[in-house]
């Protein structure tokens, strides 16, 4: 229906590339052919992770700096808060696992929102052991299905799905090469900064927490029974992942259960969109891919790999590596004018009805 739709639209076919591919999710996610992209909110999933806390040479920041951006978030002042305002969003804040005490943190005004729901303070290092029990993994995904009901219940229609630790670049690529096959050298990039030192040894690490836990990752991206993979997809998640990216699988989760358009931000909110899509085969239908799936503009075949397994096309390419959700609020211009074009603009037919008669 919503193919036909946009044939029937005053254009030469296919013309508009990505915005026409977001028109029809728009419109097979909510079932009509005139979508809306509003309300629209940003759900911020934070929290740190063991593997830093073990090893500062993974990022060039202390893992002290996943509380600060919370805070700066929740006052409204960091980037990711700035443009969400400026894309006439909602923002959600979820602690589901900082390595410090933010009860007393608040959102500084009535658009911003935070949500207490923190697991443990962080995850345990996944070079020597699971970065998660099965009760911490469980509860994480949780966090994440009832952050989007939330959402829902407050109306929104489509939601941004962002997270914050630092450190979470190398569970994520650690994840993606568990999820995929691909080569740790391919799947990390160099996160807020490492240099070509801070790199080789981040691959390190990665390629040890995958040797640790070789009996859950191993065989992960080939099997082909939908059960399995499906195991092996959360098995991956508990043992090298974070429960920021456990309750950004959950979100996705949700929002194809609630019918709620979902977007996707970029590396590591990709990674947990993969896990999501191996767990729930169907819940890549509600997705719409913000900005390149690269961890950073030179991190080797990353994104590629990503893109390919989520057969992903990115609608922004800015060189943008920031993360914390702040692609997918720059795209909520983008989903609104994909929801506009395909319920107001004119068909061929229409187009031609407005020619004046022969004379």
């Amino acid at each position: 229906m919503a193919q036909e739709r946009l044939a029937a639209l005053a254009k030469p076919l296919g013309s508009l590339g990505v915005l026409e591919d977001w028109a029809a999710t728009l419109c097979t996610v909510q079932q009509t052919l005139k979508p809306t992209a509003d309300p629209a909110a940003v759900v911020i999933f934070c929290a740190d992770h063991g593997c830093k806390k073990a090893d500062e040479a993974l990022s060039p920041y202390p893992p002290v700096v996943t509380q600060a951006i919370f805070r700066s978030l929740a006052a409204g002042i960091s980037g990711t808060a700035v443009l969400t305002r400026s894309a006439g969003a909602s923002l959600t804040v979820v602690d589901v696992g900082i390595d410090g005490d933010m009860l007393q943190v608040e959102g500084a005004t009535e658009t911003i929102r935070v949500s207490h729901a923190k697991i443990s303070r962080g995850t345990a290092d996944s070079r020597i052991g699971p970065a998660m029990s099965e009760e911490s993994v469980a509860a994480a995904i949780d966090v994440g299905r009832s952050a989007l009901a939330a959402e829902a219940a407050r109306g929104m229609r489509v939601v941004c799905v962002g997270e914050i630790g630092i450190g979470n670049t190398t569970s994520a690529a650690a994840m993606l090469a568990a999820l995929t096959g691909a080569d740790a050298n391919e799947c990390c990039g160099r996160g807020t900064g490492l240099n070509d030192d801070g790199l080789a040894h981040k691959v390190q690490a990665v390629r040890a927490a995958l040797a640790t836990h070789e009996h859950a990752t191993a065989h992960a991206s080939d099997l082909e029974d939908s059960a399995a993979r499906q195991r092996a997809a959360r098995e991956v998640l508990r043992c090298v992942g974070g429960l920021e990216l456990a309750a950004m699988t959950g979100a996705y989760l949700e929002a194809h259960k609630l019918r709620l358009v979902a977007v996707v931000d970029g590396f590591i909110s990709a990674v947990a969109a993969l896990c999501a899509a191996r767990m729930e085969p169907a819940s890549r239908e509600v997705m719409l891919f913000a900005t390149a799936l690269a961890e950073e503009p030179l991190a080797g075949r990353g994104g590629e790999v990503l893109e390919g397994a989520l057969g992903a096309t990115p609608a922004l390419h800015m060189k943008l590596r920031l993360g914390e959700g702040s692609g997918a609020a720059l795209a909520l211009p983008l989903v609104r004018a994909a929801a506009a074009m395909v319920g107001e603009m004119g068909t061929l037919d229409e187009a031609m009805a407005l020619m004046p008669p022969p004379p």
